[in-house]
């Protein structure tokens, strides 16, 4: 029997096998242009991609596509300024300044360019211009949005609110310093860390309070731990410095929706080989793991649904750094192949690409993985022969 989206996607995560894989994906704003242009859909929407430049897409678009899952964020505050898009420079609400900065390949991107932290110590974080996460205005978007599309369509709902924690305090002091900090200045790192999460918290709450009830996963954020060789940060850096910050913001998320929705399960993004913190991140709440880069050190889909599909729902998985910028249609359905017979059996797989889809992909590309997961995501899997 066909499931709606919603359904698929909560049998999924809830290690039960639903009628097939459940579909998501994640574009940057050049790419869903092309892919609406692509498909021959012509909508009236609002297109303000904020300053991390992610396109949400339509559900016109899921639709023609047979994906299953959007995204709800905070709505801005009513005094916050978008990011422009006639000038090459803008500052976030951490006083990040971000420079425009074009790629051979095609699109753009906002990379820091100004970090307010860069010379800073301790005393300095006691009077610094901290965002107000709970500024009028940013939770009623979050409720419109989520109410509306709970209403309207069979989606499933990934909340996504607060911001990253590690990756905030990188911004805001630049790469060199904070891995200097993460290694010798631990106490400088800590408060900026703790006064980071206690925003996020803030934050997520927001968005909790005014949406969570219609959710079925919440995105806890997310920050890159790992490279294309391995992880970022020694054992001890990661599990005395980082761990216990992420750990008090999960608990937060969970404690509250535990009161409202205890159904919506925990979702964390970090890209690369992070395979030996896995562990650590399921004992402290994780449920779903996003994006699993296969080419990644570690990151075997077959290894990691062995040691860890009982525990954990993996999210993504279908390469984004050579297949699917660079491979044909039939690449792509291998790739598709691949992953769901690694990841599928028994649930807990929501097959996504394994980061943003980037603007060096073709539309046909993603069209193509969309369609070999309905054909081939079927329950039971087959193992490509």
């Amino acid at each position: 029997m066909a499931m709606t989206s919603r359904q698929r996607v909560v049998a999924a995560i809830e290690h039960r096998e639903p009628d097939r894989v459940p579909i998501d994906f994640n574009p940057v704003p050049d790419f869903y242009l092309k892919l609406k242009e692509h498909l021959g859909l012509e909508i009236e929407e609002n297109l303000n991609f904020g300053f991390m430049e992610e396109a949400i897409p339509h559900p016109r678009v899921l639709d023609a596509l047979g994906a299953d899952i959007i995204s709800v964020k905070l709505g801005s505050a009513k005094t916050a300024k978008p990011p422009s898009t006639g000038s090459d420079t803008v500052t976030d609400s951490w006083g990040v300044g971000l420079k425009r900065v074009f790629q051979g390949s095609g699109g753009s991107y906002l990379e820091p360019v100004h970090h307010p932290l860069a010379e800073a110590g301790v005393d300095d974080l006691q009077k610094y211009p901290w965002p107000d996460p709970s500024a009028p205005g940013r939770g009623e978007g979050a409720y419109a949005t989520a109410k509306r599309l709970y209403e309207d369509t069979d989606l499933a709902l990934v909340g996504r609110f607060g911001g990253p924690i590690v990756q905030t305090a990188i911004y805001m002091m630049g790469f060199q310093r904070w891995l200097e900090c993460s290694a010798y200045e631990i106490e400088f790192a800590g408060v900026l860390l703790d006064k980071i999460t206690d925003i996020s918290i803030a934050a997520d709450r927001v968005g909790l309070e005014a949406a969570g009830k219609y959710l079925q996963i919440f995105k806890v954020s997310g920050d890159d731990f790992g490279m294309q060789t391995g992880p970022l940060y020694s054992p001890t850096t990661f599990r005395e410095l980082i761990l216990p910050r992420i750990a008090r913001r999960w608990r937060a998320a969970r404690q509250y929706l535990d009161t409202v929705n205890p159904s919506v399960q925990l979702m964390f993004h970090s890209c690369g080989g992070i395979r030996p913190y896995i562990g650590d991140l399921i004992d402290i709440g994780l449920q779903i793991l996003d994006p699993v880069q296969p080419l990644a050190a570690g990151m075997d889909s077959a290894e990691l649904k062995a040691e860890f599909g009982d525990r954990l729902t993996f999210h993504g998985g279908v390469d984004e750094q050579h297949v699917l910028p660079f491979g044909s249609p039939r690449d792509v359905e291998a790739e598709v192949r691949l992953r769901l017979a690694a990841f599928g059996a028994g649930g807990g797989y929501i097959l996504a690409p394994s980061h943003y889809v980037q603007a060096d992909t073709s539309p046909e590309n993603i069209v193509a993985m969309c369609r070999a997961a309905r054909e081939f995501g079927r329950y039971p899997i087959d193992t490509p022969t």
